[in-house]
C-alpha cells in the first residue's frame, strides 16, 4: 500500500487561517491546487517525518474553511494524518546560505557514478586535512562536491519553500505585503 503526500499553504489573515494556494473551478466545484504533492514513503518519509518533528498534528477542524470543504469526505476518516509545521521554522532547519545537505572532498569517479545514477549515495569523503596530505597525483582523483540526499529531507523542504515562496509572492502582489501574519504548510496524508 502506498503513501500519498498533499501539502498546501496556509497564511493567518486577520485572524483565521486561510488556504492560499491558487484555485479554479471545474465542473461547477472549486478545486485547489496543491503546494507540493508525492506519491512514495520511501522518497517523502523523511521529510513528513520531519515536518512532524518541527510542527506536528493537526486536527481537521483547525485547518481553513477552504481544506476542510475540499477534504470533507475525509473529516472523520481514521486513514487520513494531517501534519503541519511552520514555515519559518522549516527554514531554520536549513542553515543560512546552505543550498546542500551534503558536502566534502569525494572521488571524482564517486561523483560520475552518483550522477549517471549507479549509486545512489556519496558515502565516503576526506577531510580537507586528509587531501592536503596527498601527493599531487592522488589530490587530481579528488574534488570538492555538494550534494543532496534523495531520500533525506532537506532537497524536499528546499523545493516546498520554493513553492511556498511563490504563493506568498502571489498573494502579497494581488491582496499586499501587510496582510500575513505567519504562515504554515499543511500535509494530507493518505
Amino acid at each position: 500500500m502506498s503513501t500519498s503526500y498533499y501539502l498546501y499553504t496556509e497564511a493567518y489573515v486577520g485572524d483565521k487561517w486561510i488556504c492560499i494556494n491558487p484555485g479554479f473551478d471545474k465542473d461547477g466545484k472549486r478545486r485547489i491546487a496543491t503546494t507540493y504533492e508525492n506519491g512514495s514513503r520511501t522518497y517523502f518519509g523523511q521529510t513528513a517525518d520531519k515536518i512532524e518533528e518541527i510542527g506536528g498534528v493537526l486536527r481537521f477542524d483547525e485547518m481553513s474553511a477552504e481544506l476542510q470543504l475540499l477534504f470533507e469526505d475525509c473529516r472523520d476518516s481514521r486513514d487520513v494524518r494531517i501534519l503541519t509545521a511552520n514555515v519559518n521554522s522549516m527554514r531554520v532547519c536549513m542553515r543560512s546560505g546552505q543550498t546542500h545537505e551534503h558536502h566534502g572532498i569525494v572521488l571524482k569517479d564517486s561523483v560520475f557514478e552518483y550522477e549517471s545514477g549507479d549509486i545512489e549515495d556519496l558515502y565516503e569523503s576526506i577531510s580537507a586535512e586528509e587531501y592536503a596530505q596527498l601527493d599531487e597525483v592522488s589530490k587530481q582523483l579528488y574534488q570538492y562536491y555538494e550534494w543532496d540526499d534523495p531520500m533525506g529531507w532537506f532537497v524536499y523542504f528546499k523545493e516546498i519553500l520554493e513553492h511556498v515562496h511563490w504563493q506568498i509572492h502571489d498573494w502579497q502582489s494581488v491582496y499586499g505585503d501587510g496582510t500575513i501574519n505567519k504562515c504554515r504548510v499543511v500535509v494530507l496524508v493518505f
